[in-house]
């Protein structure tokens, strides 16, 4: 029979989601992208290279970005993401976390982008249809990008992998023999940090549900970058040896080559008001006569959720009540504070989001974000 033709330079102007990928100013992505390709390592340069030709001749491909904290994973995301926009092409960003992708130019949480199951298991796919909105984005995106992959199950892989077979290979067949539906998708992220969360999961079922035991894993292309890039700076910086001492022990205690290999329980004990005693601004005696909802409720998780309180560590907020202080730590302006809710992605505002409070009053408090793309704005609520 014959086959329907489709014109794939046609762009559906009438689809939001689309509409708001391809809002990005061209003139200025350009000029962005000539810069930060400038400023990329031979070694960067090498991982871009090899990610841009699988774009460009539209070949597809897996691809992990492997690289410890400070190699210039989010670097390597700006220049791409800065590529591929500047030419009017769709790059869709996502990450495990909120405060992840705050990081990422255009982010989204991968869960919020391709509707995973939140009870996920090995036969579940991604809740996306045939025909929707958000089908028709992903086969036109030129590329995916997810960061922070490895604190994901393999599951929420294989569902994005299963329904991007099904989707993309409705207008090719033979798509569907080919991982991801024959889509460019580029992982990254270090397996020394967060690996998947088992409620009461032993070692093993821990690395079994780690992307690298997917069965999608032999069909990746690892790149890696292993040049930390936060330690060069001038020769006179007299905490540059100090940075690289601590850099290497931390690596080597995620390769488990330092320290005890016995597995246990320990408790840290962390003052209350190590940080309060740093400032000595208070706007009032005492937080309770202000808020007093939050002293008797602190420890109330879903009173907490459901207002969205401003706390200090989680630590700190179990320990209020158990002090011997009867104040918050909100009582001074200029105390870090983290966001414990998902407020307003599009300003900076969800779960993990670090603040520093700048003005307290009796209904609202204003914070300054302290990390992400909109750091230095501030904000009420």
């Amino acid at each position: 029979m014959p086959l329907p033709v489709y014109n794939e330079d046609e762009v559906d102007y009438s689809n939001r989601l689309i509409r708001d990928e391809m809002r990005y100013n061209k003139g200025a992505l350009t000029d962005e992208h000539q810069e930060l390709l400038q400023n990329l390592t031979d070694e960067q340069k090498a991982v871009y290279k090899k990610i841009m030709s699988a774009v460009i001749t539209n070949s597809g491909g897996f691809f992990f970005l492997y690289g410890f904290g400070g190699t210039g994973k989010t670097f390597i995301w700006r220049t791409l993401s800065a590529a591929i926009r500047s030419k009017g092409d769709i790059v869709l960003t996502v990450a495990s976390s909120g405060i992840a992708s705050l990081l990422l130019p255009g982010g989204r949480t991968s869960h919020s982008r391709f509707v995973i199951p939140l009870n996920i298991n090995e036969d579940s796919t991604c809740n996306i249809k045939q025909g929707t909105p958000l089908a028709n984005l992903i086969v036109k995106a030129k590329l995916i990008i997810w960061d922070e992959a490895p604190m994901m199950h393999k599951y929420c892989f294989e569902a994005l992998d299963k329904t991007l077979r099904d989707i993309i290979s409705y207008k090719d067949a033979s798509k569907a023999e080919l991982p991801f539906g024959g889509k460019t998708v580029v992982l990254g992220g270090d397996f020394r940090q967060i690996l998947p969360v088992i409620p009461k999961g032993t070692r093993q079922d821990i690395v079994n549900a780690t992307v690298n035991s997917s069965y999608l894993w032999p069909q990746c292309q690892l790149l890696t970058l292993t040049k930390n890039m936060r330690l060069q700076s001038n020769a006179n910086d007299t905490h540059l040896e100090e940075l690289r001492d601590f850099s290497n022990w931390i690596l080597k205690v995620g390769d488990g080559s330092i320290g005890s290999s016995i597995d246990g329980i320990d408790k840290v004990l962390i003052p209350n008001d190590l940080l309060i005693n740093e400032y000595t601004d208070p706007i009032a005696s005492i937080v309770e006569s202000i808020y007093p909802d939050f002293i008797t409720n602190c420890n109330d998780p879903e009173y907490l959720q459901q207002r969205a309180i401003l706390a200090p560590t989680l630590d700190m907020v179990e320990s209020i009540n158990q002090s011997d202080h009867t104040y918050s730590a909100l009582e001074h302006v200029g105390v870090p504070v983290m966001l414990l809710r998902n407020i307003d992605q599009s300003a900076g505002l969800c779960n993990g989001t670090r603040l520093i409070v700048t003005k307290l009053g009796n209904q609202v408090i204003e914070a300054k974000v302290l990390s992400g793309q909109m750091v230095g704005r501030k904000s009420d609520k």
